[in-house]
């Protein structure tokens, strides 16, 4: 049993996770002093309009990106000497989405606040970011082999860079206007580091291939309704309240999430990581070794999730606080509230993989729609009466209908809350040390 338990602890997966968290514990322990820093400078109203704009940016993502991702992973996997093409396809095709995008966010935002010219300019630098984005697609290739390192590298590297550039902004008393390049810079040094990576590593020349990009345009298109629906509940609840509200309303309530998906990328490495490997077990019909491995990564990511969340409710007005001052106090109910939207969000990210491993694509935009439904509904309904808290409870519930409830309602993907069961009771640890002890 205990050599079980070492191959699982030691196995090439959580190695690979081990590069993606070491880093992202480096980005954010530089990013919380610098974030916070800049949060306590800006103050709750600045920070709002700064984090009102980047809503219509992190709105538009799924289209800018087309949510290609998981499905070239599994092109490369089923044809690995097209590797070169699909990426190269893929990549062009997400930057002439994300010239679109850009484009319609900033025409929303004038029509929005034809009067605040500050916004435009904030949506206008922060959209920049998109383009940049297409070359992230590389990230996939770094996925499929294992090699999350060199993504680990860039990230840091654009961390240090970022964090010197807020630093400087700090010292000189810059406007709001140049803390919104930040973004757009971290994403261009990530899209640098990529990119040499693979030129130096990959074995395919990147080219280009109009059937391969709409090959896998065709297959992604679920996930793009999919990514859009998500980010009506996962970015309309701040537009909702910038609109309903104030910016100030905003600025704290962006500090709640915030503080909450600073150690999402725990659990996120790991998904990113088991995903090959499981899709492989998937495509050579070991089916026994693919459900254990699918309810080990489950049971992981649930368990992490629920410690984390619970701990946060506990010092949650110690945490805010000590990082962002009184001024933030305002956030604390709203982050007791808002913190266990993600655990309920990381079984929804980990269902992508058992979406793709089982052909189910096409049932995701449907119980993503009655959560984005649900999502819209909420907000309308809770934000005059309880403010930031009530769009944080909308989110909560929101998160819950998409994640555990609405697969229920199709026959096809009930199978999956059973699997989310499964591994909230650790069958498939009782069942190995049964198989251990007979």
């Amino acid at each position: 049993m205990f050599q079980k338990l070492k191959s699982l602890i030691f196995n090439k997966e959580i190695r690979n996770a081990g590069w993606i968290i070491g880093e992202q514990i480096f980005q954010m322990a530089i990013s919380l002093v610098v974030g916070v820093l800049s949060a306590r400078y800006l103050g709750p109203g600045n920070y709002g309009t700064l984090n009102y704009t980047a809503s219509f940016v992190n709105f538009v993502l799924p289209i800018a990106t087309l949510s290609m991702e998981g499905v070239v992973i599994k092109k490369m996997i089923a044809a690995p000497e097209d590797e070169g093409v699909y990426l190269g396809s893929c990549m062009l095709f997400r930057l002439v989405a994300s010239l679109i995008s850009s484009a319609i966010i900033f025409l929303i935002v004038a029509f929005l606040n034809p009067d605040d010219r500050l916004k435009w300019a904030l949506v206008l630098i922060q959209s920049l970011q998109l383009s940049f984005r297409a070359v992230f697609i590389l990230d996939s290739w770094f996925q499929r082999h294992l090699k999350s390192r060199y993504v680990s590298i860039g990230k840091m590297i654009s961390c240090v860079v970022v964090a010197a550039y807020k630093i400087f902004l700090l010292a000189t008393a810059k406007s709001v206007i140049w803390f919104a390049f930040s973004n757009t810079l971290t994403d261009m040094i990530i899209a640098i580091v990529l990119y040499y990576f693979y030129r130096r590593d990959g074995k395919d020349k990147l080219t280009v291939s109009r059937e391969k990009g709409i090959d896998v345009l065709r297959e992604s298109y679920h996930f793009i309704l999919s990514g859009l629906m998500g980010a009506v509940y996962s970015q309309m609840d701040r537009i909702m309240l910038g609109s309903m509200m104030t910016d100030y309303d905003v600025g704290l309530y962006t500090t709640a999430t915030a503080l909450c998906g600073m150690w999402i990328f725990v659990p996120t490495a790991v998904i990113n990581s088991f995903r090959p490997k499981i899709m492989e077990l998937k495509k050579a019909g070991e089916e026994e070794a693919y459900q254990r491995r699918l309810e080990q990564l489950y049971s992981f990511i649930i368990w992490l999730c629920i410690a984390a969340c619970a701990g946060v409710c506990i010092l949650a007005r110690f945490i805010v606080g000590t990082l962002y001052g009184e001024a933030y106090l305002g956030a604390v109910q709203a982050l007791r509230i808002v913190i266990w939207f993600e655990t309920f969000a990381m079984i929804g990210t980990a269902r992508g993989i058992w979406i793709l491993c089982e052909g189910k694509n096409r049932y995701v935009k449907y119980y993503l729609g009655i959560g984005a439904a649900v999502n819209l509904i909420l907000n309308w309904l809770m934000i005059p009466v309880w403010g930031i808290n009530g769009a944080a409870l909308a989110t909560l519930i929101t998160q819950i209908v998409t994640s555990l409830i609405a697969p229920l309602l199709f026959r096809a993907t009930r199978y999956h809350t059973t699997i989310v069961l499964r591994s909230f009771a650790l069958r498939w640890w009782f069942e190995m040390r049964e198989r251990s002890e007979s």
